[in-house]
């Protein structure tokens, strides 16, 4: 089956791609991301078009990227990402492949585009603990660094430090370990899906509302 990758450059992201790739009914054939097409960076994660493309070519898959313009609304995002579809589509993509968790409702909103395009959505982390997932993410070798905390919810020292097992055990009960509710994003950097590592500093911190976010770069 070939399948095209939905790619933030995140935990989640290369858990569920390493899950993939271990499969031999599942080709992944590359990588996709949306980005603000106005700072140049992907949506809530602060990576920058320059970073993400050094990360996928440290993973060796071709990357496809859709623009989005700043504050983007429904009906817009839905008529770029459909049409994505469709020239996927047409160059013979079976499938779409997503690191969702357990949120039912952006299941169901992707699975409606999905279905328009006739293009099928795969899940390989859907309902699996997301403690669990966070550790073996962890246990399996990958390296990430926390670009983006809601302050409201996790102490923003945390910005630009390791995703590890102190991160975990720092998290208060009412955050997900995986931030699936948007309570933290990551990069990273180094694990077994990479033919080399990333290395990433911290080129500055922004602040917008809640969120605390360091903008990496490439040294």
């Amino acid at each position: 089956m070939n399948l095209i990758f939905s790619w933030s450059s995140g935990k989640d992201s290369a858990i569920a791609l390493f899950d993939c790739l271990k499969q031999s009914h599942l080709q992944v054939k590359g990588l996709w991301t949306t980005i603000n097409e106005t700072n140049g960076a992907i949506p809530f994660h602060g990576v920058h078009t320059a970073l993400l493309e050094k990360q996928v070519a440290a993973i060796g898959l071709p990357l496809t990227i859709t623009n989005l313009p700043d504050n983007c609304t429904n009906k817009q995002y839905e008529k770029l990402v459909s049409n994505q579809y469709k020239v996927f589509k047409e160059a013979e993509i079976e499938g779409v492949v997503f690191a969702d968790l357990f949120l039912d409702d952006i299941r169901h909103y992707r699975e409606t585009l999905l279905q328009d395009c006739k293009l099928e959505g795969i899940y390989p982390l859907w309902q699996h603990s997301t403690l669990h997932t966070a550790k073996r993410f962890i246990a399996t070798g990958f390296k990430a660094v926390i670009t983006t905390v809601d302050q409201s919810k996790i102490s923003p020292d945390w910005v630009g430090k390791p995703f590890d097992d102190n991160f975990l055990q720092s998290l208060p009960n009412n955050v997900d370990p995986c931030g699936e509710n948007g309570e933290f994003h990551t990069f990273v950097w180094n694990g077994p899906i990479f033919e080399k590592e990333v290395i990433v500093e911290i080129q500055e911190i922004v602040e917008q509302g809640n969120f605390r976010t360091a903008i990496l770069k490439n040294w």
